[in-house]
């Protein structure tokens, strides 16, 4: 019965134990093995706690980590939106000296036509038959027409015009400057198929114009848009060897060191 009485009292509440329970003698089997356990509790519990601490500090680290890495993914996302902005401020620049280059050939070639109508006049040479619209002017009031729509970025209706001119004016001097206007409103407009087109009528129809070589860089600079990377380099490779002292050579080697370095 004792002994029954002492396994109750081990098997209560601690407070239990204190209060209720009979008094026990230190050296009793069942009080020792009660602080045994106890003592084993307390050991547990102190592993628990530095378990614990173990598992807050992983944590810390690998939220730490967590957080490098995440750095590290917003510098390298920080990096692609400056090439990015690198790469749209070079376009910008390059569609502005495109605009810029076109607006100072327009003005050069205005002149050159301006000039080639005083003299024309001065000479006031008898017309033939078959040049007798294109002496009385009605070319280059066409052409300037046209031309006009070109520079108002008006690009199809001046495609349109340019186009009526060549059927209207054949034999017009100013035919092979018409086919390239036609090619550089087909390229401002991205339809570079349509380019290739005019530009190559220049090159092959009109080697002698003073616009051909142009035409053959242009020509060359459609070609690579399309995505004829071969075709362009062997075009703009000949712009080098038919026109080496021209402008058009300049641009030629250019977009050639260009395709370089992008590999194509």
């Amino acid at each position: 019965m004792k002994a029954l009485g002492i396994r109750a009292c081990v098997l209560a509440v601690p407070a239990v134990l204190l209060v209720g329970c009979m008094t026990v003698r230190p050296d009793d089997p069942v009080y020792i093995r009660q602080q045994q356990l106890l003592a084993r509790q307390q050991q547990l519990e102190t592993r628990v706690g530095r378990l614990d601490q173990i598992f807050n500090n992983q944590s810390l680290v690998n939220l730490s980590q967590n957080q490098e890495s995440l750095q590290q993914q917003v510098n390298e996302l920080r990096g692609d939106v400056q090439v990015l902005q690198h790469d749209q401020q070079l376009s910008v620049k390059q569609q502005r000296d495109l605009y810029s280059d076109l607006d100072k050939r327009l003005q050069k070639l205005e002149l050159s036509v301006g000039t080639g109508a005083t003299a024309a006049s001065s000479a006031a040479p008898v017309p033939t038959a078959g040049t007798a619209s294109a002496a009385a002017g009605g070319d280059q009031v066409a052409y300037q027409q046209n031309f006009s729509l070109l520079k108002q970025g008006r690009y199809q209706d001046a495609i349109n015009g340019f186009t009526n001119f060549i059927q209207q004016y054949p034999q017009s001097p100013l035919v092979p400057n018409a086919e390239f206007w036609m090619g550089e409103a087909h390229y401002q407009m991205s339809d570079f198929q349509g380019a290739v087109v005019n530009y190559q009528a220049v090159v092959q129809g009109y080697p002698d114009s003073n616009k051909a070589p142009d035409a053959l860089l242009k020509l060359g600079y459609s070609q690579y848009e399309l995505g004829k990377f071969s075709v362009a380099r062997k075009t703009l490779q000949n712009v080098l060897r038919q026109y080496p002292k021209s402008s058009a050579a300049k641009l030629a080697r250019q977009r050639l060191d260009r395709m370089r370095k992008e590999g194509h």
